[in-house]
């Protein structure tokens, strides 16, 4: 089964770039994306409010070990 896309672009494409690392991502009220490892997790919102979410959840991923 696939899993929906996300409507904006850009987490659009974080949520790809994850998966294609080997990370998991399930969608429930948001996107939830885990590591390969177990340690760590994030969400992404479906409406993000901040004009600069997707950069900065970018950076937020590459700063753990796993990404």
């Amino acid at each position: 089964m696939t899993r929906p896309k996300h409507k904006v672009k850009e987490l659009e494409a974080i949520l790809t770039e994850a998966e294609s690392k080997g990370w998991r991502v399930e969608k429930t009220t948001y996107f939830r994306l885990r590591c390969p490892c177990g340690k760590h997790q994030t969400w992404v919102h479906l409406t993000p409010s901040n004009p600069k979410y997707a950069q900065e959840k970018l950076q937020k991923l590459q700063s753990t070990g796993c990404w």
